[in-house]
């Protein structure tokens, strides 16, 4: 198993050219052919125009494509200077809801790399949490201003799961190459199966070292970044949304714990 096709988010952020940069890299790691996909957002008329709507909105909608197209050309401009053009490097664009888009499009790759926005952005809706429900494939979490070369030391969370099971089959590129691999069980519970994983992994010639953390106070999400920290791990890999999305949504959860406070790029699986 590898990923052959790697898809990156592209947006106008200050972050564009480290992600392509890394997304590059990734795509000659694996061999695959990457493909960047930028979304412009759909032209509106404010509802606070009211009736000046009738006699601006011609006028409104062509400035915000005008808009639109100048800030696509820019971005074009980037993607073709970091990660070059001919088959192996593919530019699209597209129109409308970002989060949905973007999720279609993840549904023919093998993998995504995708911005988390800064703790303090306003960006609505979340892109990267409408990703990680419902691409359907493995996402590359990016923190804030990119990353280096995530692979060397990997933390994969356990629980037994079917998400866990499916992170860590999903994350097998990257556990194949590594340096280290350490597969983190937190709690009695979880450690049951952590073993039978460790083997499992093994077979795919992986040289994993199985990992029990007690149960203290905090959350799964806290008790797993602090444990890729103490590792000096530079990529976790988790299984997302392992109780129905309204509970993780209410109660916070490990998964939009580790959306909202990472520091290292993480690949969740859903």
């Amino acid at each position: 198993m590898t990923y052959r096709t790697i898809l990156v988010e592209l947006a106008g952020d200050v972050g564009i050219e480290p992600r392509l940069q890394l997304a590059r890299r990734l795509a000659d790691r694996f061999d695959a052919v990457l493909i960047g996909l930028h979304v412009m957002p759909a032209p509106f008329i404010p509802a606070s125009y009211g009736e000046a709507a009738a006699y601006l909105g011609p006028e409104l909608i062509e400035a915000q494509r005008q808009a639109n197209r100048e800030a696509t050309d820019q971005v074009k401009v980037v993607f073709h200077r970091v990660c070059g053009g001919g088959p192996d490097a593919l530019w699209q664009e597209a129109e409308g809801d970002r989060g949905d888009l973007l999720a279609r499009a993840a549904r023919t790759s093998d993998l995504v790399l995708a911005r988390r926005a800064k703790p303090e952005s306003t960006e609505v809706p979340d892109v990267l949490d409408q990703l990680v429900t419902a691409a359907g494939v493995p996402v590359l979490a990016l923190p804030p201003g990119g990353a280096g070369e995530p692979g060397q030391i990997v933390l994969v969370a356990w629980n037994g799961s079917r998400e866990a099971a499916r992170a860590a089959h999903d994350a097998l590129p990257f556990l194949q190459a590594a340096k280290r691999v350490v597969l983190c069980a937190i709690g009695a519970e979880a450690a049951r199966s952590l073993e039978a994983a460790a083997t499992m992994l093994r077979r795919h010639g992986i040289a994993v070292e199985p990992r029990r953390v007690d149960e203290p106070d905090g959350g799964a999400g806290e008790i797993l970044l602090a444990q890729a920290q103490a590792e000096k791990a530079d990529l976790l890999v988790m299984g997302a949304y392992g109780h129905a999305r309204l509970r993780e949504w209410v109660f916070g959860g490990a998964t939009r714990h580790v959306l909202s406070e990472a520091t290292l790029p993480v690949l969740f699986s859903g």
